[in-house]
């Protein structure tokens, strides 16, 4: 069997997650960050910090360029973190290095990676609120439904705080919420996820598979809370959302 049944063919109809699934792969990872990345370069041009030019050929190349994930795991295991080979990788598809020098200009990787991450979350909460408002009234689900807009507005926020006025900049473009600090805000984003999959499980008919899927969630979720550092993030969270997401589908076709 596969590592995760999220990523196995053969458990796709048993543990279906719809749309989500995609939001948790390497392509809409670089993808998000690119998109952080161009429109860092186009902020930073407007605030007269780098030439308007090089802005201007960073944000294009940033929709534009194809990069290979596989090509950034020597990077990741020197590092701990993707965001300083895909920006190797960008200046070396770029082919314009009096250009290409200017990405990531006096900013902090892992910033591009939280807001990055915050990009796929909004559209991985949107995708939850839809499934919510198909299941059966309950008191649990009126509160979940209650306390998104919260959720949203709280912790759907850019990083970059040690820069908050670039920060708020980038947040304005991308329609997140101004800079904080992103661990305490991905963490109630997994709380809020595992309670809308233990919902989605009170709503679905009782199945071995929902069973397993739900004690997956709440475990996991549990070992999460006690951490409070960017490394367990990939090790937890998209099993957490996609559980969850799993969960809501099951609950939804039922």
């Amino acid at each position: 069997m596969t590592a995760s049944v999220f990523d196995s063919p053969m458990f796709t109809k048993l543990y279906s997650v719809g749309e989500a699934g995609r939001l948790f792969t390497h392509s809409a990872e670089i993808r998000a960050a690119l998109l952080v990345l161009g429109t860092l370069a186009k902020v930073q041009t407007e605030r007269g910090e780098i030439p308007e030019d090089s802005a201007f050929f960073i944000h294009r190349s940033a929709m534009e360029v194809q990069i290979d994930p596989a090509g950034l795991a020597d990077g990741v295991a020197k590092d701990g973190s993707y965001i300083p080979a895909l920006v190797a990788a960008f200046d070396k598809a770029m082919e314009a290095p009096e250009h290409s020098k200017y990405i990531l200009h006096d900013a902090h990787p892992q910033d591009v990676a939280d807001t990055a991450l915050m990009l796929r979350l909004r559209q991985l909460l949107a995708q939850a609120d839809t499934a919510l408002k198909t299941l059966p009234d309950s008191d649990s689900r009126a509160a979940l439904l209650a306390d998104l807009p919260m959720i949203r507005e709280t912790s759907l926020r850019v990083a970059f705080t040690e820069a908050p006025e670039i920060g708020t900049a980038i947040g304005e473009a991308l329609k997140l919420g101004a800079p904080q600090d992103a661990r305490a805000a991905i963490r109630t984003i997994a709380n809020w996820l595992t309670q809308a999959g233990g919902t989605a499980a009170d709503a679905a008919l009782s199945s071995p598979a929902a069973t397993a899927l739900s004690a997956q969630l709440h475990g996991l979720n549990t070992l999460f809370q006690d951490t409070s550092d960017a490394a367990s993030e990939p090790l937890y969270l998209p099993q957490i959302a996609l559980s969850s997401l799993s969960l809501l589908q099951k609950a939804t076709a039922s």
